[in-house]
C-alpha cells in the first residue's frame, strides 16, 4: 500500500512532467504555426515575383510539413516535434539558400539555427554535433555562391532587391521568435534551478537538525550506560577479574540500550517513509496480553522518574485482532516513551484500550503541563520542542506514529487532559476480529545447540566479545576471525557448523567472501549468515541476491540468533538446507 507521502511525491512528479510536456508542446506548436505561415507567405510572394514553380511547390510542402508537427506533438512525444521542426528549418534554409543564391543571405539565419539547437537538444554532445553540422552545411552553401556546383535561379536586379528585404524581414522574425523562446526557456530553467537550490538548502538544514536531534536523543540513554559502567570500572578491585553488578543497574543499562534502539528504529522508519518503502503486514495476535506486556516492559523506564503506568482495558476488547503488530507496537512505544519523557515526576501515565464504532481506540494520558492549542498539530512535525514544556525535542516518534496510524486507515490525535493537566494522545484505527492463530512452539531450548562450532568473522573485537557471550550461553564454541581471508583459513581448519560474517569489513566484504566460501568444495554447504549494522530493506535484498542463508541486523538479539542457528543448523540436518533472512 502506498503511503500519503509517496502519493504526494508521485503526484508532484507527474505534475512536473505534465507541466514540462505542456511547455514543450506550446513552444513547438507556436514555432510550427509561425513557420508554416511564413513559408506559405514567402512562397506565394516569391512565386508572384519570379514565376518559378520550383520555389512555390516546395514552399507549400514546407508549410504543410510544419503543420504536421502539431499532430506529432499531440499523438507522440513532444521531443519528436522539436527535432522535426529543427530538421525542416535546416533543410528549408539550405534548400532556398542554394536555389536563390547570394540573394538569400543565408548567414542571417545562423543565429536562428543556433538558438534552435539549444532549444531542441539537451545533451552537450548533441548540441555540439548539431552546431558543427549546421555550420558545415551553411559554409558549403556559401562556398556554392562563389564556386557554383549547383546553379541558382537567375533573378532580375529588381527581384533581388525585393528578395533582399524579404529575407531580412524573415530572418528578423525567425531570429526574434527563437530568441524569445530561448530566453523564456532559460528563465524557466533558472527558476527551476533556484527552486532546486532552495530544496537542497532545506534538505541540508533538515539533515543538520536530524543529526543534532538524533544525537541528542541518544546521549541521554548513552549517559546512563556510560555512568553505570564508569562507576563499576573505577570502583572495581583491579586484582579481581570479576565485579559484582546490581540487578537494578543491569536493568538500567538494558533499558537505556532499548531507548537507543528505539531512536535508531525511528530514524530507519523515517527513512523508509521518506523513500516511500513502508508496507503493511497483518498478523493475528492476542491484543490484551500484548499491550499489557508492552506496558510492563516500559514500567521500569517510568519508575526511573517515579512514574507509574496504569492500564485500563475495556471489556469489549476482542481476544484476537488482525493488524500490523510491528507498526502498532511502534505507535504505542513512541507514545509511551514520549509520555514518560514529558510527564511530571511522581505522576501517573494512563493507558486505555477499547473498541468504539468498530475501531480500536488506544489512549495514552500523561500529567505534564500540556500543549498549547496552536502547537497541537506542529508536534507531529519532525523534531518539535514545546517551549516551557519539553526539555528535549519529541524527535521522530510522533510523526512516525501518526504516519503509521494513517497508513493503517486510522489516525492519531492529541487533546488536553481534563483531569489535572497534561495531554491525551489517542489512536483510532480499524481492526479485524479474528480467531487464534495456529499454536506454535516458542520454547527456547539452548541445549539443542550444545557442542556446535560457529565461526564469527568481524573486524571489531567488541563484536567478537558480544557474539562470544551469546554463543557461550547457548553452549556453542565460538571461533573468531578478524578478516575474511583469516575466516576462510579458520573455516578450513575447524570446519564450523555455521558462519556469522560481517558485511562491511576492510579489504574484502562479507558478500565477496561468500562467493569464495561457495567456491570451496569443503565449505560450500556450511550455513552462511551475513550480519550488518544497516537494517535497510536494500541490504536485505542484497543479502538475498547474494545467496546467503540468513541475515541478522545489529544489535543482534539473542533470541533471533538462537532461532536462525536452530533453523539453519539443526533443521538442515533433518530437512536439508533452509534459507531464512531475518
Amino acid at each position: 500500500m502506498k503511503n500519503n507521502i509517496t502519493l504526494t511525491r508521485m503526484n508532484s512528479r507527474n505534475a512536473e512532467a505534465n507541466e514540462t510536456k505542456e511547455r514543450i508542446i506550446k513552444i513547438v506548436n507556436s514555432l510550427a504555426i509561425s513557420a508554416s505561415l511564413l513559408a506559405f507567405t514567402l512562397g506565394c510572394l516569391l512565386y508572384y515575383m519570379t514565376g518559378y514553380g520550383i520555389i512555390f511547390y516546395p514552399a507549400m510542402l514546407e508549410s504543410a510539413l510544419f503543420l504536421s508537427t502539431l499532430l506529432i506533438t499531440r499523438y507522440s512525444k513532444p521531443v519528436y516535434g522539436k527535432q522535426l521542426m529543427f530538421l525542416l528549418h535546416s533543410i528549408s534554409i539550405w534548400f532556398f539558400g542554394v536555389l536563390l543564391g547570394p540573394a538569400s543571405q543565408i548567414y542571417l539565419f545562423a543565429p536562428f539555427l543556433a538558438f534552435c539547437v539549444f532549444l531542441v537538444f539537451e545533451k552537450p554532445l548533441s548540441q555540439v554535433l548539431a552546431l558543427v553540422a549546421s555550420a558545415v552545411v551553411m559554409i558549403l552553401v556559401v562556398l556554392n555562391f562563389r564556386y557554383p556546383v549547383i546553379a541558382s535561379l537567375p533573378l532580375s536586379k529588381e527581384t533581388e532587391l525585393y528578395l533582399h528585404w524579404l529575407v531580412i524581414i524573415a530572418a528578423t522574425f525567425l531570429n526574434g521568435t527563437a530568441l524569445y523562446y530561448f530566453a523564456k526557456e532559460s528563465r524557466f530553467q533558472n527558476k527551476q534551478l533556484k527552486s532546486l537550490v532552495n530544496q537542497l538548502d532545506k534538505a541540508n538544514q533538515a539533515m543538520r537538525i536530524y543529526v543534532r536531534e538524533t544525537t541528542h536523543e541518544i546521549r541521554s540513554p548513552l549517559n546512563v550506560v556510560n555512568s553505570i559502567l564508569q562507576n563499576y570500572i573505577e570502583t572495581a578491585d583491579q586484582g579481581k577479574k570479576t565485579v559484582q553488578v546490581g540487578i537494578a543497574h543491569l536493568e538500567a543499562v538494558h533499558f537505556a540500550c532499548q531507548d537507543m534502539q528505539l531512536v535508531m528504529s525511528n530514524a530507519l522508519g523515517w527513512a523508509k517513509i521518506e523513500e516511500g518503502k513502508d508496507e503493511i503486514c497483518h498478523s493475528p495476535f492476542h491484543f490484551s496480553d500484548w499491550v499489557q506486556h508492552l506496558c510492563d516492559t516500559y514500567e521500569y523506564l517510568a519508575k526511573r522518574r517515579s512514574v507509574h503506568i496504569n492500564i485500563s482495558l475495556s471489556d469489549n476488547l476482542p481476544e484476537y485482532i488482525l493488524a500490523d503488530k510491528s507498526k502498532l507496537r511502534t505507535i504505542i512505544v513512541n507514545l509511551l516513551s514520549n509520555a514518560i519523557k514529558f510527564t511530571t515526576f511522581r505522576s501517573i501515565i494512563t493507558v486505555k484500550a477499547g473498541m468504539k464504532n468498530n475501531q480500536l481506540v488506544v489512549s495514552v494520558t500523561d500529567q505534564g503541563v500540556g500543549i498549547s492549542a496552536d502547537r497541537k498539530e506542529h508536534i507531529f512535525d519532525p523534531y518539535v520542542s514545546e517551549p516551557g514544556q519539553h526539555t528535549e525535542s519529541s524527535g521522530l516518534g510522533l510523526p512516525i506514529a501518526r504516519h503509521m496510524a494513517r497508513m493503517m486507515g486510522g489516525d492519531l490525535s492529541v487533546t488536553d487532559n481534563p483531569d489535572g493537566g497534561g495531554s491525551i494522545f489517542t489512536l483510532r484505527m480499524p481492526v479485524e476480529i479474528t480467531t487464534p492463530p495456529p499454536a506454535t512452539d516458542h520454547i527456547i531450548d539452548y541445549s539443542i545447540l550444545n557442542g556446535l562450532k560457529v565461526l564469527v568473522v568481524d573486524d571489531d573485537h567488541l563484536n567478537h566479545l558480544a557474539f562470544s557471550l551469546a554463543l557461550k550461553r547457548m553452549g556453542i564454541e565460538a571461533i573468531l576471525a578478524d578478516s575474511g581471508p583469516q575466516g576462510l583459513t579458520k573455516a578450513r581448519l575447524h570446519q564450523p557448523d555455521a558462519i556469522l560474517m560481517d558485511m562491511i569489513m576492510p579489504y574484502t566484504s562479507g558478500v565477496e567472501m561468500l562467493s569464495q566460501f561457495r567456491a570451496d568444495r569443503q565449505l560450500r554447504q556450511i550455513p552462511f549468515i551475513l550480519v550488518s549494522g544497516n537494517a535497510y530493506s536494500e541490504v536485505k535484498e542484497e543479502v538475498i541476491a547474494s545467496g546467503a542463508d540468513g541475515f541478522l541486523s545489529k544489535p543482534v538479539n539473542i533470541e533471533q540468533l538462537y532461532t536462525i542457528l536452530r533453523d539453519l543448523v539443526i533443521m538442515a540436518d533433518t530437512t536439508g538446507p533452509v534459507s531464512i533472512a531475518r
